[in-house]
This record gives structure tokens, sequence and C-alpha cells, in this order.
């Protein structure tokens, strides 16, 4: 028995679906060897995109006031030497290579070129899993949901929080990487972002 048997009565277009699908799995049952690999592939991929990462949020991250900030909305005016700058990092569960470059090459340039302010606790590190459920509080303030590069300078208890995009457009240049998230947390420790 066919799909096309199972439907009985029905609009025109739900039998004439039931036909293209019976049709579909007849192709598919006539040429298994070609078919099978192929919806594995598609499977497989359909996967990966539902369960990976994406680079960045489309929302800015909320401060603590409740106003929404992003990069390209830094003030012109110097917020003076923070109190602390805090650069978190945000993932999923399941990580993909780009996740882990981020984290990586993240923590490769503070370890390389804030060693001082890292030791002193002016600058911090954290890396967060944006699924689990004890997490829910700090990714709540950020905004993240997916895996995002954050650096937060507090000055008098009043958080300044950006996202790093520009970041992922550097994945697998690790010169330039460095450089760009380097210039990012110089600014943020001089209070001029």
């Amino acid at each position: 028995m066919t799909i096309r048997h199972t439907i009985q009565g029905g609009c025109r277009e739900s039998q004439n679906l039931a036909g293209i699908i019976s049709q579909g799995i007849n192709i598919v049952t006539m040429n298994k060897k070609i078919w099978i690999p192929h919806l594995l592939i598609l499977t497989c991929l359909a996967l990966s995109l539902m369960l990976g990462c994406t680079a960045s949020p489309t929302t800015p991250p909320v401060t603590n006031e409740g106003e929404q900030s992003t990069e390209d909305s830094a003030s012109d005016t110097s917020l003076g030497a923070p109190d602390t700058v805090e650069v978190v990092y945000f993932h999923r569960t399941q990580r993909c290579y780009s996740c882990k470059y981020v984290e990586a090459r993240t923590r490769y340039t503070l370890e390389t070129y804030f060693k001082d302010e890292l030791a002193s606790g002016r600058l911090t590190f954290q890396v967060i899993n944006v699924q689990d459920q004890a997490n829910a509080d700090i990714v709540k303030k950020y905004g993240a949901y997916t895996s995002s590069l954050f650096i937060n300078t507090l000055k008098d208890d009043t958080a300044h929080i950006e996202e790093a995009t520009n970041v992922y457009s550097l994945i697998g240049k690790d010169e330039a990487f460095a450089k760009a998230l380097k210039s990012k947390i110089e600014k943020s420790l001089t209070g001029e972002e």
C-alpha cells in the first residue's frame, strides 16, 4: 500500500502531495545506492547547522542599566581608567572549530599581552556555556545565546558591555586575530572604549 492509498478524500493538494511522496519513495527504493548517501549527507548537514553555532547574535547586548550597546555605538568621550575589564566568551555545549578557535586565541592573546593585568585582577577572562542553566543570570546580563565574545569595561559599578564581533572575520588568521583583540582590550583598559 502506498501513501496515496492512505489518504481518503481530502483536498486535491493533499492527494497530489501524497503522489509526489510515494513517487519519491519508489525512486529511493529503486536507486538505494544513489539516494542513501545523498540523504545521509543532507541529514548530517542539517544536524550540524541546527546543533552548531553561529558567529554572533543579531541583537546587541544589554548593559546593567538596561540600555542596548553595540560595538559601533561607543561614546566619543573617554570613560577614564576602568576599575576592571572582563573578557567573557560564551559558547554552546556542542562546539565547532570556530568556537574552539575563538576561545584558544582569546586565551593566547590575554596570556601573552596582558599577564600583569590578569595577575592583578584588573583584567579577567571567563568561558561560559550558554546552555548550562547554572549560567542563566550571566547569559541574560550579556544577552548571549550562542558563540559570542564580549568585553565589559566596569567603571564605578557601571557595566559598559560591547561584543567583539570583528574577531569572527579573523578566524584562522592568528596574528590578525591577536592584534585586533589586543587593540580592543588596550582601549578598554585605558578607558577609550
